[in-house]
């Protein structure tokens, strides 16, 4: 195992002797931010194709819980935490899998599945590897990290592909009562998991030489942010079948006004509720954490949409665009 990291380092150690990187480097790492991915999930959403977008926010969500759960299983140190070689960015989580890879290798292949054309599958691919590229230069990723989060994430994908037509046909088949409770079950179920997951490891210290940059590791905002995103999407999109059904499509200015005020509805709840929910302590704060997300993600999913149609920002999904 020493000699594996070792190797490793010295790639990386390779890699930032290149020298002026270090700006493009940051900017690809971006697109595999929250705040990226809060930008995306939405244009998708309500400009350009409602059924990509809702099923984006899934993958999402899901590629994001299995890469907390099991950043805190493995609870693996970062390169930049051994000392060896130089940190151009600062993470608090563990390291594998490498959430940046795993996500970009879940999301933009998603969206190349589902514009089914081959250049679309080339930038998919280009873009999770130049993602994941960036995250070895700066220092927060071994290899293996990296690797391990193109195998979760592609894994991930392909089952949710199989799997997303028969778990539609079957919530579409039920009650919105229904249809409300699963999103509460599953919601529950992602933020109650990592809890158990870390109480497990209570006993586990981590080694002194990386313990300073690893305070923040077992902090449960991440699972707690999944959890409640996924209970404002859950409940938007049954929501959203039978109230907002909207076409994504229009002119061009249509689409930017829709933009721009779904937007400002994000961020009014997103940056409004945080700057009033308190972060202390953390069993409130990570309640007020839970109802922030989800009711930022029901607006995104519902709400918007409803304000969009009746403001004819956007037409019926009946109609075409």
């Amino acid at each position: 195992m020493v000699i594996l990291l070792q190797w490793q380092l010295s790639l990386i150690a390779a890699l930032q002797n290149l020298g002026g990187l270090a700006g493009l480097m940051k900017l690809l790492s971006l697109l595999g931010e929250e705040q990226f991915f809060l930008l995306l999930m939405p244009l998708v959403y309500w400009c350009l194709d409602a059924g990509v977008g809702g099923k984006l926010a899934v993958v999402l969500l899901g590629s994001n819980w299995l890469s907390f759960s099991l950043k805190l299983a493995f609870h693996t140190p970062r390169p930049y935490w051994l000392g060896k070689v130089s940190g151009l960015a600062s993470e608090t989580s563990y390291g594998l899998p490498s959430g940046h890879a795993q996500n970009a290798t879940a999301i933009w292949l998603y969206l190349a599945y589902a514009i089914k054309k081959r250049r679309a599958w080339a930038a998919a691919i280009a873009l999770a590897l130049l993602i994941s590229l960036s995250r070895l230069y700066l220092g927060v990723h071994f290899l293996t990290d990296v690797i391990g989060g193109w195998i979760i994430g592609g894994a991930f994908l392909a089952l949710f592909i199989w799997l997303e037509p028969k778990v539609s046909r079957w919530l579409g088949g039920l009650p919105l009562w229904a249809q409300v409770g699963a999103a509460v079950i599953a919601s529950l179920i992602a933020a109650l998991l990592p809890v158990a997951l870390r109480g497990s490891l209570a006993s586990v210290a981590d080694p002194a030489e990386w313990a300073a940059f690893a305070k923040d590791a077992r902090s449960l905002e991440g699972a707690f942010t999944v959890a409640g995103a996924l209970l404002g999407v859950g409940v938007g999109l049954a929501m959203a079948a039978r109230w907002a059904r909207f076409s994504a499509g229009g002119p061009v200015a249509q689409r930017v006004i829709r933009f721009v005020v779904g937007f400002i509805g994000v961020l009014i709840l997103w940056l409004g509720l945080k700057a009033v929910f308190p972060d202390q302590p953390e069993a409130l704060a990570l309640i007020f954490r839970f109802i922030r997300y989800a009711l930022t993600t029901w607006w995104a999913i519902f709400l918007a949409p409803w304000v969009f149609l009746k403001t004819r920002l956007a037409d019926p999904a009946n109609r075409s665009a």
